[in-house]
């Protein structure tokens, strides 16, 4: 019984010593990745302010609004705000720390949100006083199996009640001047207004120059393209019989 031949067999011939077939999955794979590529910078990333929340509402736990010495503000899942440890599950560290606390600030959408001012920058995993506090809180756990920390609230009480030893200060002095700054008594309407147009600009300015990289990148992907299919086609039109 004859069998019909894929694309009748043009996946079969040799090009460049290689079958047609090896080339195909070659182009698919190269697609792939463009693609995933031309998803994250056209979607994703431009939602990094949501990136929390979407994580949040796929693990089904809370998210955080972290606020840093800066006022530098992010939104990432509860995670990332508030565990000790690098890429460890928030549900079972709550079940292995007693007492864990779950109030949330408020609620975004229907996803549970707590505010956290990180003075310390605790929050980010490349600080030294992130790694300290991790090395600390790991060998509280392994002398207390039955007293775990997981989270840094717990650490910041067991370090303010002198239960641990540590050499990293829980308290961040603020300059007065800053706080009258940030909160004058009397503020001009029309001075304040322009302070809030100029601020306008320059987030308009930086999301357009993001769009102009989106747009050179994809001109990038769609030359290799157009390039790899010309190639393609020379080669198919020359195969040999």
């Amino acid at each position: 019984m004859a069998q019909a031949l894929l694309f009748n067999g043009a996946l079969n011939t040799l090009v460049l010593g290689i079958p047609g077939y090896v080339w195909a999955l070659f182009i698919l794979g190269i697609l792939l990745i463009f693609t995933n590529a031309f998803h994250w910078l056209l979607f994703w990333n431009p939602l990094k302010a949501l990136h929390g929340l979407w994580l949040a509402t796929w693990g089904k736990t809370d998210a955080a609004l972290v606020i840093d010495f800066d006022n530098y503000m992010a939104l990432v899942s509860e995670a990332k705000a508030k565990l000790i440890f690098d890429n460890a599950d928030i549900k079972e560290a709550k079940k292995n720390e007693e007492g864990w606390k779950s109030t949330v600030s408020g609620q975004m959408g229907t996803i549970g949100t707590d505010i956290i001012v990180d003075l310390g920058k605790w929050t980010n995993p490349s600080t030294e006083d992130r790694y300290l506090i991790q090395q600390t809180a790991d060998n509280w756990n392994l002398a207390n199996p039955n007293d775990q920390i997981h989270s840094f609230d717990k650490f910041m009480r067991y370090c303010e009640n002198g239960y641990i030893e540590c050499s990293i200060s829980t308290f961040v002095n603020i300059d007065w001047l800053r706080i009258e700054s940030a909160f004058p008594k009397q503020r001009n309407t029309a001075l304040y207004s322009g302070y809030v147009r100029q601020l306008s600009e320059k987030m308009d300015k930086l999301e357009k120059s993001k769009l102009d990289n989106v747009a050179i990148y994809i001109l990038i992907v769609a030359g290799v393209l157009s390039v790899l299919m010309v190639v393609g086609k020379f080669f198919m039109a020359h195969k040999p019989v």
